[in-house]
C-alpha cells in the first residue's frame, strides 16, 4: 500500500521534465539504440509468414531487452515459460519472415543469436 501511495504522490501534479531530466532520458535512449537493438515496429507481417507461427515481434522485444541488459534475467525467464515450439530455437531459418519485414531485420540471424545467448546462460 505504501508503494501505491508513493506512486500516487509522484503523479499528483503534472510536472514537465526539466532540461537535465530530458537530457538524461535522451542519453538512455541513445544508449539503448547503440546496443544493437533491432528496430521492430511490431507490424506482425512476419508472423503471418512464419510456418512455425512464432510470435516474432515478442521474441525480438525479448532479444532487445536481453542485449540491452547484458543478459539480465527477464528475457531468459520469459522464454523459459514458453513451450519449445514458441522459443527462438524453434525457428527453422526459412527466412519467409524476412521477405516481408519492412525494417529488413535479419530475423533468422537474430533467432540463432538469441538461442545461443540463452544457451550460454544455462
Amino acid at each position: 500500500m505504501e508503494q501505491v501511495e508513493d506512486n500516487i504522490k509522484t503523479f499528483e501534479e503534472e510536472k514537465p521534465l526539466n532540461a537535465e531530466e530530458a537530457e538524461a532520458l535522451q542519453t538512455i535512449a541513445k544508449e539503448m539504440l547503440s546496443k544493437t537493438s533491432l528496430p521492430c515496429t511490431a507490424c506482425r507481417y512476419c508472423t503471418s509468414h512464419c510456418p512455425r507461427h512464432l510470435d516474432i515481434p515478442r521474441l525480438i522485444e525479448l532479444y532487445n531487452e536481453h542485449r540491452f541488459t547484458g543478459g539480465g534475467f527477464i528475457a531468459p525467464m520469459v522464454v523459459g515459460t514458453l513451450s519449445e515450439a514458441e522459443r527462438p530455437s524453434a525457428c527453422i531459418g526459412c527466412r519467409s519472415c524476412e521477405k516481408v519485414c519492412p525494417q529488413q531485420i535479419k530475423i533468422s540471424e537474430m533467432m540463432k543469436d538469441f538461442t545461443a545467448r540463452l544457451a550460454a546462460k544455462d
